[in-house]
């Protein structure tokens, strides 16, 4: 399978280049200092090793997003999508254009491996692969250079750039990588290689009319995934917690109403009585004034029916207005108190309160 095809530079040229990954020192520069090649390696290797050992050490390896693998029976082609994802080592592995490869002409291509000397009957072979994607590196944009003495015409040229890439790889399945491994293991090129996905009971067959391939499950989930840290903030913090879970009192979702002057609002559980008096403000909106605030006399609160208490708002007016707007104050000195001592809107026994706020529609 291909990947960014770096300019589509000779397979020598690509593979010779590696970014330098030297996290734990920096050049010292000074006034008068004389630079080399080693020095600007050293201060491009102190930036990519930090970034490379923050992104292995915090957030591990796996698929951020993309890399959908699919199997197109028509044309016997497997695809990967573009994506983006982080190898064992904390490099970045992106992969901007989709890739296929075609799995007659790969197993044409492959079948005489070392991987499959066990398979008697090549032209009918049933077997389990990986996909992988691995890291790679590539020079590009050549330019001129100073030619080294007695170097001949050979040396003139040079690649100014250095480009990331992705290398995409069908393995067999006993030898797919591991899930991680330690940085520095250079025994094994795919140890830090990443699995996007398992062909399980792929069956290549030549018949008189060319190759079937068949293929029995496309597994996705052994693929490691990583979670971007936007979306584990929307997972935690998004939704507020259900009223069940809060430990203060809050108004029950169908607990507001409004029957002439008076106001009812129904709580989650038993209220401290004393806290009442002073919790509740009320305004209701006139399109043409906007916000005018009611003086409702003091609240009257109803524990009878502990599922159930309930506080009766008597208002100093008939609503005018379609929109009707009362708060409970859960912060400040005065909140209102649950009968544990816990201030409305709490959502843990020892966490402040919260303003709750009501509105009732008129109809």
């Amino acid at each position: 399978m291909k990947a960014n095809d770096c300019s589509g530079l000779p397979a020598m040229e690509r593979c010779d280049a590696e970014l330098p990954d030297s996290p734990q020192c920096a050049p010292n520069y000074h006034f008068g200092m004389l630079l080399g090649v080693d020095d600007f390696r050293a201060e491009q290797g102190f930036h990519v090793g930090k970034m490379r050992r923050h992104q292995r050490l915090l957030h591990g390896s796996g698929v951020v997003s993309g890399y959908e693998v699919d199997y197109k029976v028509a044309d016997q082609e497997l695809r990967v999508g573009t994506g983006f994802a982080l190898d064992a080592l904390g490099r970045d592995l992106v992969l901007e254009v989709p890739q296929c490869v075609s799995l007659p002409l790969w197993w044409l291509a492959h079948r005489g491996d070392e991987a499959f000397d066990d398979i008697a009957t090549p032209d009918d072979a049933t077997l389990d692969l990986d996909v992988v994607a691995c890291y790679g590196c590539c020079l590009g944009n050549p330019v001129p250079a100073i030619a080294e003495p007695c170097a001949g015409s050979a040396a003139d040229i040079a690649y100014s750039r250095i480009c990331e890439t992705v290398l995409l790889r069908l393995v067999r399945t006993p030898a797919a990588p591991p899930a991680a491994a330690p940085p520095g293991d250079e025994d094994d090129e795919l140890a830090s290689c990443l699995t996007l996905a398992r062909l399980r009971g792929v069956r290549l067959k030549l018949e008189p009319d060319g190759w079937k391939v068949t293929l029995g499950t496309l597994d996705l989930g052994v693929r490691q995934v990583l979670l971007a840290t936007s979306l584990l903030q929307q997972l935690l913090l998004g939704d507020p917690a259900p009223l069940s879970a809060l430990a203060g009192p809050v108004v029950l979702p169908d607990g507001a109403s409004l029957a002439g002057q008076a106001v009812t609002l129904v709580f989650s559980q038993p209220l401290a009585p004393l806290s009442v008096a002073s919790a509740f403000k009320a305004a209701e909106f006139d399109p043409a004034l906007g916000w005018k605030p009611f003086t409702p006399a003091p609240p009257v609160y109803d524990g009878s029916d502990a599922a159930r208490p309930k506080v009766t708002l008597a208002l100093d007016r008939a609503p005018a207005g379609k929109l009707v707007r009362v708060t409970v104050a859960g912060t400040g000195n005065a909140p209102l108190l649950g009968a544990s001592f816990v201030p409305a809107g709490a959502i843990t026994p020892t966490g402040d309160g919260r303003d709750l706020s009501t509105t009732i529609f008129r109809s």
